[in-house]
Parts: structure tokens; C-alpha cells; sequence
């Protein structure tokens, strides 16, 4: 047979395009036969994936769960080692392996053997347990009742805890609402100590109260309770009277109001400020820094050395009880001055 009349470049055109053809007919009839397959392949897939989800959910809802009962586990060891301590100051001897009462003798009475605290009664039933979970966080709520942001399981809406104290709480496991308001007073306690020395001033009674109801979403009660707490303690008959107030800052002792606690003020400096009606820390924090500069200015040259540039801030953080920050911000001073101006 002869190849025709056509030319060598329109057979070669020929040829690629029945090649072309017999490809894509190929590709489609692949698709045809393994289409359905890897269909079905990519849903195993997807189903193994969600079930996987749903596995990692559940272990981590169990080691959360697991972290409570330890945390809780160690309440309960600080309590009972507290119960003994209040014991044995009590005069009542107890058995050092079975850690019980000794028996009475005829005619013996039991000593008398005062009631723990109702928030430490076994610790609240070591608490409520992470598994039962919350209600649900409201940003809307919280920010309507305190008038700004609130982030889930931020612990610095408790009264008393400020970054510093968050990032000891954070290392030592407790990181939600729901774990802080599990966890013991005297674990909280326990926690600080090993902490270091500034954070023994620290009083955590009312923590884990307040913890509970940021974590049931009872944001009116909480605020109602923080403003019933004088820097997150519960006001004793004491603090009727705001002059026998006392703060420990450092290892020192300041009464309420003591403008000493502000780091460059020493005690002929109080007095000055003291002579212009400065005798507060809302007053001290109100002031003009130029102010308080004319004020030294004006008592001679001894008292014109001191920089007041950072008395009002510092004044402010103890008026607001914001004792984490004014730590922080004195650790960063030198003799009352900003190093970085």
C-alpha cells in the first residue's frame, strides 16, 4: 500500500493525535475502574482521622482529669501533715506509723481539738473535681460585669494574683479555674514558699473561692466578693479601721497608707510630703511628678537629690494592692530611679 498523497508532516499529526486520543481514553477508563476505590480509600481515611480526634479529646480530658486528682492528692497530704502539726502544738500525741489518737485511759477525757476552717474541712471535700467540668466561658458576660477583656482561665482576675504569682501557679501544674479552685489553701501555701521569700507575704486564702466562680461563670458574685476583699483577703474586725492595716513587703512591715513602702521615700521625705497633704498613696498617686519636685526643691538642697518621676506609679500599684507589679517594678529600680531614663 502507498502511503497516500498526503505529506509526511500531516501523517505525523495524524499519528500524535490518535495516540492522544488513545491516551486520554485510557486515563478515563482508569478513573473509571479505580475512581470508586480510592473514593472509598479517602473515606476510611477521613473516618480513622475524626476517630483519632476523638481519641487524643479523650486522653486529654483524662489527663486533665488525672492532674486534679493529684493536685487534690496533694491538699490532701498538706492538710492532713497540717492537721498533725495543730495537734501535736495542741499537746495530743499521735502515732508516728498509724497516725492515729492514742487510746484513753480510764477515766480519761479526749483533748480538746479545735475545728479546722470550713474552707479547709478536708479541703472543701478535696474540692470539685475537674471531670465535671464548667459551664462554659462568657467573654460577653465576664466583659460586661468587669468592663474589659477577660481571657479564659486568665488567674489574674483573682484578687491577689498578679503575673508573677500566674507563672509560679503555671509551673507548679495549675494553669485553669477550674485546677486553682481545686486546689488546697495550704498546697497554694506550700507552692509559695518553695516560691522564694517575696511571695510569703502572699495570702491565697480566698483563691480557690474565687477560682470556682470564674470557672461557673458567676461573674456578679465574684465581683461582689473582690470588692467585699481587702487585697484579696477577707477583711477581719482588724481592718475596720484601715490605720492597723499592715503589708508585709520584702521582709518589712508597712502600715496602711505608708508612703515608705514607695522604694525613695525615707521617713523625713514622708514627713515633708506629709506637711503639703500628701498623706496617702491615692494622693501620693494623683500627685504631678513636677509637683513633687517643687516640694523638694523647696526644702533645700538634702532633699533635692531624690527623683520623684516614679512615686506616683509606685504609689498606685499599692493602693490598687497590685503587690506582684510594685515587686516587680522595684526590683527593676535603682534607688526609686527608672535605670532607663
Amino acid at each position: 500500500m502507498s502511503p497516500g498523497t498526503g505529506s509526511f508532516a500531516s501523517h505525523s499529526f495524524e499519528i500524535i493525535l490518535i495516540c492522544l486520543v488513545m491516551f486520554l481514553l485510557g486515563w478515563l477508563l482508569h478513573q473509571f475502574i479505580y475512581g470508586s476505590k480510592y473514593k472509598s480509600q479517602i473515606a476510611d481515611l477521613d473516618m480513622n482521622l475524626n476517630s483519632a480526634q476523638t481519641r487524643i479529646n479523650d486522653l486529654e480530658g483524662d489527663l486533665e482529669s488525672c492532674n486534679a486528682a493529684v493536685i487534690n492528692a496533694k491538699g490532701e497530704n498538706a492538710a492532713l501533715k497540717a492537721k498533725l502539726t495543730k495537734l501535736s502544738q495542741e499537746g495530743v500525741s499521735v502515732d508516728d506509723t498509724t497516725g492515729e489518737l492514742p487510746e484513753l485511759g480510764p477515766g480519761e477525757e479526749p483533748s480538746p481539738i479545735a475545728e479546722f476552717d470550713a474552707d479547709e474541712n478536708m479541703i472543701a471535700g478535696l474540692a470539685t473535681d475537674l471531670s465535671q467540668g464548667s459551664r462554659g466561658f462568657d467573654a460577653e458576660s465576664a466583659r460586661t460585669v468587669f468592663g474589659k477583656h477577660v481571657t479564659e482561665d486568665d488567674l489574674q482576675i483573682v484578687e491577689g494574683i498578679g503575673p508573677k504569682t500566674e507563672t509560679v501557679l503555671n509551673d507548679n501544674g495549675i494553669h485553669t479555674w477550674r485546677q486553682l479552685g481545686s486546689t488546697s489553701v495550704p498546697q497554694l501555701q506550700s507552692i509559695l514558699e518553695v516560691a522564694g521569700e517575696r511571695y510569703k507575704l502572699l495570702n491565697p486564702g480566698t483563691w480557690p473561692k474565687q477560682a470556682r466562680m470564674a470557672a461557673d461563670g458567676e461573674w456578679r458574685k465574684l465581683r461582689d466578693y473582690q470588692e467585699f476583699l481587702i487585697g484579696g483577703v477577707e477583711p477581719t474586725a482588724a481592718h475596720l479601721d484601715s490605720t492597723s492595716v499592715t503589708y508585709t513587703l520584702m521582709g518589712k512591715e508597712f502600715r496602711h497608707d505608708d508612703l515608705t513602702i514607695v522604694e525613695g521615700i525615707g521617713p523625713k521625705i514622708r514627713e515633708l510630703l506629709h506637711s503639703r497633704h500628701i498623706d496617702t498613696w491615692l494622693a501620693l498617686a494623683e500627685s504631678d511628678a513636677d509637683q513633687l519636685r517643687e516640694i523638694l526643691h523647696s526644702a533645700g538642697e538634702h532633699y533635692q537629690i531624690h527623683d520623684p518621676e516614679t512615686w506616683p506609679r509606685q504609689a498606685r500599684m499599692a493602693y490598687e494592692k497590685q503587690w506582684d507589679e510594685l515587686l516587680a517594678y522595684q526590683d527593676y529600680l535603682k534607688g526609686g530611679r527608672d535605670p532607663g531614663k
